[in-house]
């Protein structure tokens, strides 16, 4: 489940299975990669607080045009099996 905590730049993803929170994450960072190509200056940082819990908001500490990801459970701060950062298109 999507929570809106402010609009287009800072979103709650809560779920029970990996599918759910993985939808949620999707459809959070297009909702907020269109907001950053208007603005122009900032990246979108995705952040995993816990099992079922994670976080994606627009961040000025993450480039314009990068998407990264952050993970507050492990010892490494990455996703597992993950990337950390993707590009995204600048806007036109």
């Amino acid at each position: 489940m999507i929570t809106t905590i402010e609009l287009d730049r800072y979103f709650h993803i809560t779920g029970l299975s990996r599918a759910e929170i993985e939808d949620g994450i999707n459809t959070a960072v297009e909702t907020a990669r269109v907001h950053s190509m208007r603005e122009g200056w900032q990246g979108i940082l995705v952040t995993r607080h816990e099992r079922g819990l994670c976080t994606v908001n627009l961040s000025g500490d993450v480039p314009y045009g990068v998407t990264m990801e952050r993970d507050l459970c492990s010892s490494t701060g990455t996703f597992p099996g993950r990337g950390t950062e993707a590009a995204f298109p600048p806007a036109n």
